[in-house]
Formats: C-alpha cells, structure tokens, sequence
C-alpha cells in the first residue's frame, strides 16, 4: 500500500486523513442528516437536498477505497477534485461570513469548517504536488 503513494508513508497517510474525513461527512450526510440541520439551523425541509449530497459523497468515499487498494496511477481527478472542493468550501465559508455572498440569509459558519477546509487545501497540494509522476500519466 506505501509503495501505491511512492514509497512514502506521509502520503498514505494524509490520504488516509482525507479518507476518513469525507468518510465522516458521509456518515453525517447519509446516516445522520439531523445533526447537520440542527447544527446549520436549516430545517427539517433540507432533509432531502442533505440526502441528495450526500449522493455525490458517498461515491468519491468509494472512489477513494478503490484506489487505496488498487492504485492511484491515473487518478488525477479525484485529487483534483478534492482540492476543487475544499477551495470551495473556503471561498464559500469566507464569503458568507464578509456578506459577499449570501448577505440577506442566515448562514452558520463555525471556525471548525474554516479551519478543516485550510487542512484539506494544504493536504490536497501536498497530494498532488507529491504525487504527480504518479497520479498525472
């Protein structure tokens, strides 16, 4: 498995961080949607838009077990897209909170969301920028 990440360790396991942090927010979007609408204050008329998310989840976690197991050679886009995502996430959480966007609705940030999207932007670079002979062939 350490040699499908180059050889190093540190890569299995920033990916395994990753891993188990989409793995996590699968769980809550799938399995436990109400701590979500409770935690965002969202309503219980989120519950399926909640569930269609976690739709788009629940594959990239399978992804991401495939390729633990198998190999990432090739697989630029599920790194690619990670970072997209956490980028996302971050403009998003930021915008919200200097109301560039979103202004005239009622948004729940919490610093953890700001700072989990920082740790995964630094990770995803970490990954890609390590890993690329492996992942861009």
């Amino acid at each position: 498995m350490v040699e499908n990440f180059g050889g190093s360790i540190l890569y299995l396991i920033l990916f395994l961080i990753q891993l188990l942090g989409l793995t996590f927010y699968c769980y809550l979007i799938l399995l436990n949607p109400k701590t979500i609408i409770n935690d965002y204050q969202v309503g219980d008329a989120a519950m399926a838009p909640i569930r269609l998310i976690g739709s788009f989840i629940l594959p990239i976690v399978l992804i991401g077990i495939y390729l633990l197991f198998t190999s990432i050679e090739g697989a630029w886009i599920f790194f690619v897209f990670a970072l997209m995502t956490s980028i996302y996430q971050l403009l998003y959480d930021v915008g919200s909170r200097m109301d560039i966007i979103d202004k005239n609705y009622t948004i729940v940030n919490k610093n953890q969301d700001t700072i989990l999207s920082v740790v995964f932007i630094i990770i995803n670079i970490v990954l890609i920028n390590g890993l690329q002979d492996r992942i861009f062939l």
